[in-house]
């Protein structure tokens, strides 16, 4: 009989612990005012564009980027004369291979995106805490949380930096995708950006990629998780809620503007999405910026006191 051994598999990054997970849905002209803290945070930019002002300057960041704040280091984000959303979180780590992030402003690719969005989704299967909080400093566990999300989250999360690091050296070649699946997908989502305002067919989209209907089905549902259509409607969607949040057009133009054919129809796939009608969004827009003016306020006396 051989004697087995067993070997105790090494880690390179490892969190000891998650602070916070936010998606924010930032309106045109918002600033933050800046903090600092012991640990990472990290801020993506998942629609539009930021700036992010630092201890080693201003950093414009757009569609795709993702910048890195080490621990102690302060920082603010502020959008300008468009809409943005933004990925933002933090946690602690001491792993060693986290200084290759000092300092670091990097390009996401198409696996780091879905890494990004299991993130998002493993936190919300385990906490409560609303994702476009921005006053939330603690984690709520739901009281029935799905097994495992929170050692998916973290293992997501995980997955995320070491892509980072990897792709980095291999001058930014995405490990788990085909170069063809990858242009195919290019082509589609850029044609779908400029003809937000069509109403296009399946059979539009892969001519326009020179392969089949079912290549292009096959290519989402890998790598999006989702059908092409159903894709485009969520990109009209976002460009809706950037209209809104931007206050330059009413809803019944964003609707025209888009494509639609009456603006109940798109209200009802607006809230399908969303779970909230555009005039819902429009409010909770609002009350957002409301809330920021007030605490903004707030620490402005409090600082002068």
């Amino acid at each position: 009989m051989p004697h087995y051994t067993g070997v105790r598999l090494r880690e390179d990054i490892t969190i000891d612990k998650l602070y916070t997970v936010h998606y924010f849905e930032y309106p045109k002209n918002f600033s933050f005012p800046g903090e600092s803290h012991d640990f990472w945070e990290f801020v993506y930019v998942d629609k539009g564009q930021i700036t992010a002002l630092t201890d080693r300057g201003n950093f414009l960041l757009r569609r795709g980027d993702i910048i890195f704040h080490k621990p102690d280091e302060w920082h603010s984000v502020s959008a300008g004369e468009e809409a943005s959303n933004i990925v933002i979180v933090s946690f602690a780590s001491d792993s060693p291979a986290m200084d290759f992030f000092e300092g670091r402003l990097l390009k996401a690719g198409q696996y780091q995106k879905q890494l990004m969005s299991k993130i998002i989704t493993e936190y919300t299967k385990g906490f409560s805490t609303p994702l476009g909080d921005p006053l939330s400093s603690r984690n709520i566990r739901r009281e029935n949380p799905v097994i495992g999300s929170e050692q998916l989250t973290k293992q997501y999360l995980c997955e995320l930096l070491i892509m980072f690091i990897r792709n980095y050296y291999t001058e930014g070649r995405t490990m788990l995708a085909g170069k063809n699946a990858d242009s195919v997908l290019e082509l589609a989502r850029q044609y779908m950006t400029d003809n937000i305002g069509s109403r296009l067919t399946l059979g539009d989209i892969a001519r326009h990629c020179g392969t089949g209907t079912s290549t292009l089905s096959s290519v989402f549902a890998e790598h999006c998780g989702m059908g092409a259509i159903d894709y485009f409607i969520r990109m009209k969607i976002d460009a809706a809620k950037e209209y809104i949040r931007e206050e330059n057009y009413n809803i019944t133009q964003i609707s025209e503007i888009l494509g639609y054919s009456s603006i109940h129809y798109f209200s009802r796939q607006f809230k399908k999405i969303t779970g909230m009608s555009p005039g819902e969004y429009s409010a909770s827009v609002r009350a957002m910026l409301s809330l920021h003016s007030r605490n903004r306020q707030a620490k402005d006396e409090y600082d002068f006191r």
